[in-house]
């Protein structure tokens, strides 16, 4: 009598605990990898196996196996090929070592490939405090470029932190511009994550990883900046290979997130996409435009990101020469995707570089397409709460005039007796 009474409320009742339980069920079945991590995959004497710097972590699924390599031997960069389950990788250290291309096979072909250069650190003078770049100033007193080439890496740590996650700490221990021979103090640092499952990330800006994504965290510390730049701010620019055709372009989008749970003060969310990401099959970048200028990762001590689209890379093979990619892809280059982007730090008022001499930035590379943010359970529950708590009321106020309804008939009966 009650539920019928008011059927509307006990329907959304009954829809908040099915959204609930779907919600539950979708998350206990989500997808999930094993792990395997080697460094310097197959390398062994008479070959200098030390001044190799490969990472490489093999994450098997049921259907397929995504092959991740990170490499820091000169150029910071990161390679992901999906191919058939239980395929395998070879690498010709020798032929890797001399530079020649072709020297990283896989057992079996891959159905796609994706790769990032992390190419140059730009430092700019931003005189009058925008917080943007301006890309087509290549004056010396405006910006100054410190290619990644001519740090010398060192790998801390490489490790399963746990069943479900592999690390790969690296950090810059010096750099020496071959042009000026100016060593630049400071230090840039990188922590590169593989896992086996979709979440979030424990710290902040909280980004949602899946089981086939490398987390890539970057901090610039200390850096020396230029003498002659009042304002230093900087950017990083990163170049894009994949198997996509060359006359196909990568995308960048810009969307609003449902809310800033995982990121407070962010509800954007950005992705830079190839062509077969939209059919699921293709390599993305995801960030969310937010940067850290202290240790401590709060929205106090935060600025903004600013991307700058996606443009054609010339001279391919030069430019990717000496590089994970161009060791793998080799003289193909020509007929696929190379694309360059560029990310840049800070915002207006913000105080600049040499505020707290310290800008961390986090985003994710994946293969398949970019995941969306979807509520947390905790926020699903106190929205059913929301939603179900007033209903609930109603029924309970509707039982209890039912039952003074019954009552006060039982005693006007009663009476008339």
């Amino acid at each position: 009598m009650v539920c019928v009474k008011n059927s509307s409320s006990c329907r959304m009742i009954v829809s908040c605990i099915i959204l609930y339980c779907f919600i539950l069920l979708t998350n206990a079945n989500e997808f999930v990898r094993k792990l395997s991590m080697f460094h310097n995959p197959g390398c062994e004497h008479p070959i200098n196996c030390s001044s190799f710097k490969v990472g490489y972590v093999k994450a098997e699924g049921p259907n397929d196996t995504l092959h991740y390599l990170w490499d820091f031997t000169q150029k910071p960069s990161i390679l992901v090929a999906a191919a058939p389950a239980g395929s395998n990788l070879t690498i010709s250290w020798s032929q890797f070592k001399a530079g020649n291309n072709k020297s990283i096979m896989f057992s079996e072909e891959p159905v796609y490939s994706f790769g990032i250069v992390l190419d140059r650190i730009w430092e700019y003078n931003d005189v009058n405090d925008s917080g943007l770049m301006d890309r087509k100033n290549k004056n010396s007193s405006y910006v100054r470029a410190l290619d990644m080439e001519n740090f010398n890496w060192t790998l801390s740590d490489f490790a399963n932190e746990s069943m479900d996650t592999v690390d790969l700490k690296v950090e810059s221990s010096s750099f020496t511009s071959k042009n000026s021979n100016a060593l630049i103090s400071g230090s840039i640092r990188f922590v590169l994550s593989a896992f086996s499952f979709r979440d979030h990330f424990g710290e902040l800006p909280h980004l949602l990883h899946s089981a086939n994504s490398t987390q890539v965290d970057l901090v610039l510390d200390k850096l020396k900046t230029n003498s002659s730049f009042s304002n230093s701010r900087f950017a990083l620019e990163v170049l894009i290979a994949s198997s996509d055709k060359v006359n196909s372009t990568a995308s960048i989008v810009s969307q609003k997130s449902l809310d800033d749970e995982y990121s407070p003060g962010v509800f954007t969310l950005v992705h830079l996409q190839t062509p077969m990401a939209e059919l699921g099959k293709g390599g993305y970048l995801q960030w969310r435009p937010v940067a850290y200028v202290a240790k401590e990762r709060d929205i106090s001590y935060s600025t903004e990101t600013s991307s700058y689209g996606v443009t054609n890379v010339k001279n391919r093979n030069a430019r990717l020469n000496h590089t994970l990619l161009y060791a793998y892809y080799c003289s193909h280059l020509d007929n696929l995707l190379v694309q360059s982007t560029i990310v840049s730090f800070g915002l207006k008022e913000d105080g600049f570089y040499k505020k707290t001499n310290y800008t961390s930035w986090t985003f994710v590379v994946g293969y398949g397409t970019p995941p969306n943010e979807d509520f947390s359970l905790l926020v699903i529950f106190v929205i059913s709460i929301g939603l179900g708590l007033p209903a609930l009321l109603i029924i309970i106020s509707g039982i209890v005039v039912a039952v003074r309804r019954i009552s006060q008939k039982k005693d006007d009966l009663f009476l008339n007796r």
